[in-house]
């Protein structure tokens, strides 16, 4: 099982429209973090793959997935299953994490090789930088595998992302730095 807060579509968290999965659940709990109410793995809800993929495979004209969190890499070999399905499908991943490399264990390590951007490394809150695309602090770093990406993760700029929803506005990335 995983354990997943939220899931939606979106375009300011990777290259293109992705299906975007918020996983509960971090131990690293970076001070400062935009998503501390996801540190908690109860906060979310234990899905399986099978529920995941079903999910994915219902939306259009998605070019990827977006793990995202709290901590995607403390989910497990579950994550594993579901990145293996979603390459199956013809989808990219894109992985946030708050790990560097040199952290990861032999699963973590293999989740990662399945991703085609990885934005490594902890938030760290002395270096927030609002002008970064994808990152949330001038330590992060971006590992990208498909050169024809380059584009999409260099050209630093602010995003946000508004959607009108029954109940009034729903920001996604960082409204404050634009209000």
């Amino acid at each position: 099982m995983l354990t997943v807060h939220a899931t939606e579509i979106s375009e300011i968290y990777g290259h293109g429209k992705r299906f975007v999965i918020w996983f509960s659940g971090c131990t690293l709990r970076c001070k400062g973090c935009s998503n501390a109410y996801l540190w908690d793995k109860s906060s979310g809800t234990p899905r399986t793959t099978d529920e995941i993929m079903n999910e994915i495979l219902s939306q259009n004209e998605i070019c990827g997935v977006t793990f995202i969190g709290g901590e995607p890499l403390e989910q497990g070999t579950d994550l594993l299953n579901l990145s293996d399905r979603i390459l199956k499908t013809g989808l990219d991943i894109v992985l946030f994490t708050g790990y560097e490399p040199h952290e990861l264990n032999e699963l973590q390590c293999n989740i990662v090789d399945k991703a085609v951007v990885i934005i490594f490394g902890r938030y760290v809150e002395s270096e927030r930088d609002t002008f970064l695309i994808h990152r949330g602090s001038r330590n992060q770093s971006v590992t990208i595998k498909d050169e024809k990406l380059y584009p999409h993760y260099t050209a630093e700029s602010r995003q946000i992302e508004v959607e009108i929803t029954e109940e009034g506005e729903k920001y996604l990335g960082f409204p404050e730095d634009f209000l």
